[in-house]
């Protein structure tokens, strides 16, 4: 008798650890789907959220950017009925705000498009030396109004490339204008040497300034809105979003950017590989 109730026991134990093995399977199964039924809630209403943001981006793209262009079209008409002198100089200041407005509505658009992966990109074929050319004019014209000297050392390519030379231009433009925001006295310069890879080109361009230096936190300058400390931000003036757009744009090309404290000043640099073509 004895060896019976062991016997029971020991079955009645082995079922009790199987009723319990099947019910732990079962919570682990309908805690598995509640969680993939969550997890899809959540990827549901981060789709939502995107859509809502592109949207948003597309609407803004066109409320922001219309008034002004049509503001500087009108600036433009007024300019050529022969204003006075004072009326000239008036006018003249107006344009340049107006295309100082416009490009930091683009470059908040670009930003909002490239954090939301819509960013849009032209490669094409096209000689890379007239777009960088007129890029250092900009470049020279903005060192001017501040008093500063701008030096360019560009070597030329002998062929075209493949890319999308606005985008390239872009980027190397907000670098350009982070250095000659920070530089209040001496020269900032631009420099692009060209090494030939098979039938492509390794380009490394390099932006030299004389201000005060890069922070000792300077990586988070690299994310969207991040400013240097108050003093240098009200000298300097912008919203911050230049290097996070070109840090941005330079990876999507296929390229690297980095920064490398100076005695006096930083060098800002880049560096692409760029395929040969014809025309």
């Amino acid at each position: 008798m004895p060896e019976n109730q062991l016997v029971l026991s020991y079955i009645f134990g082995v079922l009790a650890l199987l009723a319990l093995g099947g019910l732990a399977i079962v919570a682990v199964f309908h805690a598995k789907n509640r969680i993939i039924r969550e997890s899809q809630k959540a990827l549901e209403a981060e789709q939502r959220l995107r859509r809502a943001q592109e949207a948003f981006t597309d609407n803004a793209h066109h409320e922001l950017r219309t008034p002004v262009q049509i503001l500087a079209g009108n600036l433009m008409m007024l300019s050529d009925l022969d204003p006075t002198p004072d009326q000239a100089s008036i006018l003249g200041q107006a344009r340049r705000t107006t295309a100082q407005l416009g490009h930091l509505v683009q470059g908040l658009l670009d930003l909002s498009s490239l954090g939301h992966g819509t960013l849009t990109f032209q490669p094409g074929l096209t000689d890379l030396n007239a777009h960088l050319s007129g890029l250092r004019g900009r470049c020279d014209a903005n060192a001017q109004t501040k008093g500063l000297r701008f030096h360019a050392d560009l070597v030329p390519l002998p062929r075209p490339v493949i890319c999308d030379p606005a985008r390239l231009c872009q980027a190397l433009e907000a670098l350009l204008e982070n250095a000659l925001g920070f530089t209040t006295e001496g020269a900032v310069t631009f420099r692009m040497a060209a090494r030939p890879e098979g039938r492509a080109w390794h380009l490394r361009f390099e932006i030299e300034d004389q201000g005060p230096g890069l922070p000792p936190d300077w990586e988070r300058l690299l994310h969207p809105f991040e400013q240097e400390e108050r003093g240098l931000r009200r000298r300097r003036g912008g919203l911050g979003i230049g290097l996070p757009l070109a840090t941005g744009i330079i990876e999507l090309l296929g390229g690297r950017m980095g920064f490398q404290p100076l005695a006096l000043g930083t060098l800002a640099w880049v560096e692409i590989q760029l395929e040969e073509g014809e025309f």
